[in-house]
């Protein structure tokens, strides 16, 4: 046999090796698959419930908050606060865009500005703080501010812009 016929012959038979070699790795993959397809998908819907989860929950009453984080001793005290001052709802609420002129928002204190709006009345004025106007939200933003306290601010900021 020559040289060449020797090198294809064992070329030939490495090639049937490995051939054969792939075909046994793949009857033994599929008869475990096979084995444990119930397994593998209740891991597979488990991934997907995990993926899909609720970041958390509403807890209405203080056993559903103890059941959804058992590391709570007990809900934080809810602290009652007073009506805030109109200086008050100013910073909290209002001075974020009104100092600034975010968004178109007219700053306080700038009489140009304001003079037209003034001019609207302070119905407008009420109405827009309260249901929102252009990029300014309803109520700055802050939804558990009172309509008086609404009213207040928008009185400190008039008059500071008067």
């Amino acid at each position: 046999m020559s040289e060449d016929k020797k090198i294809f012959s064992n070329i030939g038979i490495v090639v049937a090796v490995l051939a054969g070699i792939a075909i046994l790795i793949g009857i033994v993959a599929t008869g475990l698959i096979d084995g444990e397809s119930s397994d593998r998908t209740a891991w597979q819907e488990k991934k997907v419930l995990d993926r899909i989860k609720p970041l958390g929950v509403v807890a209405t009453t203080a056993e559903e908050a103890q059941k959804a984080s058992p590391k709570l001793a007990e809900p934080a005290p809810v602290v009652a606060s007073g009506p805030m001052s109109a200086e008050q709802v100013y910073n909290t609420a209002c001075l974020a865009c009104h100092s600034t002129g975010v968004a178109g928002a007219p700053k306080t204190g700038d009489v140009a500005a304001w003079a037209p709006r003034i001019a609207q009345g302070e119905d407008v004025l009420f109405e827009h703080a309260t249901k929102g106007f252009k990029g300014m939200p309803p109520r700055g933003g802050s939804s558990q501010l009172t309509d008086e306290e609404v009213k207040a601010a928008i009185d400190f900021m008039l008059a500071k812009s008067q």
